[in-house]
């Protein structure tokens, strides 16, 4: 190990990657794919590693990363959603494409998917080092390169590239050393994952919920929904506050929120017929985790300036998750992919208008009829998401045959909202 740490600090690299979540990893892939020479850095120790989340990718995202393979990845695939106004009234719906078949999301457990996209990665060529904390990151104008300091295991190290991907999430180093994406707000979830035995289809499906659906539950949670999200030998269950509040740095606001998602988390489960969380402290109870929801602002560089744009930052580093449903992972895997061909074919500089001209109308278009479903709540549940249509285009957003501005629209239209651009 310190024989392959000491040539790691020797070596100076086309690319180093801090952080080997998805979005760090696929650029690490990507990169090292197209022939560049890459470290992948990650901080914990080793891998896979624990990751909660609520892990559904929609397929249509192969049309955007190639070479991903759900076989090796996916727990389950879902193809309806049930949707629920304060776990009551509830409607089952399929997802459906334009000519009626299923929509397909997949269910993925972050530790496997990860370590999938990191072997990809080391594949490619890529060299990992895990146990890395970095401590700051500096570009040096004099030589051209990037300089990454930090420490392993074995103490204070220093690594040199070309250009570095900060994938160190909503609240990295990399991005904050450089002075990138400083003016950030986050909303915020609490999720814990529940194992369970039995169930359809050898057990891989809960046996008091129905097969191949994710559950949503809107009205207990303002300005976010909780969820169950599915999985093979357990349930992801949650909730998100999707619109950060403007004193989110109140430690009495942060925990208010977290004793509401936690209200909201037991309402959904009792709903549904299964026992509330167990109090904090019981002994064998699931540790529920919380964690940021970066917004999306669309106005930040996400890369530094000058003619090599020498640091990129991708997925929650970047801010990246779609406002309306709080998707992240989708938008890292692309994000990585895109940082790492804006590497290789020299328009790293380019890397932010890229971004944006993948995601901004989307995105806007997503934190709008976020605020429109927010002002009536309920009239929006009723006439729009119960609506089974409405599971229709969700269905062919995940299969990528509609937008976002395609389901703004539809809101707009049934809600007789005026729209804001007119």
């Amino acid at each position: 190990m310190h024989d392959e740490e000491d040539e790691a600090q020797e070596t100076v690299w086309d690319v180093i990657v801090v952080g080997a979540g998805p979005g760090g990893a696929t650029a690490a892939w990507k990169a090292a794919e197209g022939g560049l020479r890459v470290l992948l850095l990650e901080r914990a120790p080793s891998l896979p590693r624990y990751k909660p989340c609520g892990g559904g990718i929609p397929s249509s995202v192969s049309r955007h990363v190639s070479g991903l393979d759900p076989f090796e990845f996916s727990d389950l695939t879902i193809t309806h959603l049930r949707h629920s106004w304060k776990g009551k009234d509830p409607i089952l719906a399929p997802m459906t494409t334009r000519d009626g078949s299923p929509a397909v999301i997949w269910m993925v457990q972050r530790p496997r998917f990860d370590r999938y996209l990191v072997r990809r990665a080391e594949q490619a060529g890529a060299r990992l080092l895990t146990g890395v904390k970095v401590g700051g990151v500096r570009v040096d104008a004099a030589d051209d390169s990037v300089t990454v300091s930090g420490t392993t295991p074995n103490g204070a190290a220093i690594w040199r590239a070309r250009h570095v991907v900060g994938a160190d999430g909503a609240r990295g180093v990399v991005g904050a050393s450089v002075g990138l994406r400083l003016g950030k707000r986050f909303g915020i979830a609490r999720e814990v994952e529940i194992p369970f035995e039995g169930g359809a289809d050898n057990g891989r499906w809960h046996p008091r919920l129905a097969p191949n659906a994710a559950y949503l539950d809107y009205g207990t949670v303002p300005h976010g929904y909780a969820w169950i999200f599915p999985k093979q030998g357990c349930l992801s269950v949650g909730a998100g506050l999707l619109l950060p509040p403007r004193d989110a740095g109140d430690p009495s606001v942060n925990r208010g929120n977290g004793e509401l998602l936690r209200r909201a988390m037991d309402n959904l489960l009792v709903s549904v017929g299964l026992p509330p969380l167990p109090p904090d402290g019981t002994p064998g109870a699931a540790r529920i985790w919380a964690h940021p929801i970066p917004y999306w602002t669309g106005a930040e560089p996400l890369q530094t300036p000058g003619r090599r744009g020498h640091i990129l930052l991708v997925g929650d580093a970047a801010g990246v998750v779609q406002p309306m449903f709080g998707e992240g992972i989708q938008y890292a895997l692309r994000t990585g992919d895109l940082a790492a061909r804006c590497i290789l074919d020299g328009t790293a500089p380019a890397y932010t208008d890229r971004v944006r001209d993948q995601f901004a109308s989307e995105f806007d278009a997503a934190a709008r009829v976020g605020r429109a479903f927010h002002r009536a709540p309920f009239l929006s549940y009723h006439w729009g998401v119960k609506n089974p249509r409405g599971t229709h285009l969700v269905g062919r957003l995940v299969a990528g045959e509609a937008s976002l501005a395609d389901l703004e629209q539809r809101v707009y239209k049934r809600l007789r909202f005026r729209h804001p651009s007119r």
